[in-house]
């Protein structure tokens, strides 16, 4: 099992709705297929992230990306799951998943330029300052060196 970043993670399978951590999900595998490769080492970061942010076990995180897939590939967009995320979590929420989304960026030690332009996106959406995505995406950078 892959570690993750720590930060605040502050979610609650108590209080997070269904929908909220298929958004979630969502966002993170449109970070892993942005470059067109979903690589297995994408999906096992996101398993975990999903499984720590939420504080969820396995077999709901599987059931949730299983879901998710299905729902990026029926959207027209990243924004009603950027939309989800804002109605629910904090601003520092929404930093430390910047942060979770970057490390799947970097699950393949490179950030390709598609990744990036999507991680860019969603912390647009997330409304985080860029200030913030700099250090996410150094933080990142330096936890997985």
């Amino acid at each position: 099992m892959l570690n993750i970043i720590k930060l605040n993670f502050s979610m609650n399978k108590l209080t997070d709705s269904i929908e909220t951590q298929i958004s979630a999900a969502c966002l993170l595998l449109s970070v892993a297929e942005a470059d067109e490769i979903l690589e297995e080492d994408e999906l096992e970061i996101i398993n975990d992230i999903l499984q720590d942010f939420f504080s969820i076990n396995s077999d709901s995180s599987n059931k949730i990306m299983n879901e998710g897939k299905k729902n990026l590939e029926e959207s027209t967009g990243l924004f009603e799951f950027g939309k989800q995320l804002n109605k629910n979590f904090s601003q520092n929420d929404k930093i430390d998943f910047i942060n979770c989304i970057f490390e799947v960026a970097f699950a393949d030690g490179n950030l390709h330029y598609l990744e990036h332009h999507t991680v860019k996106k969603i912390a647009n959406i997330l409304n985080i300052e860029k200030s913030e995505i700099i250090l996410a995406q150094s933080r990142a950078k330096n936890y997985l060196d």
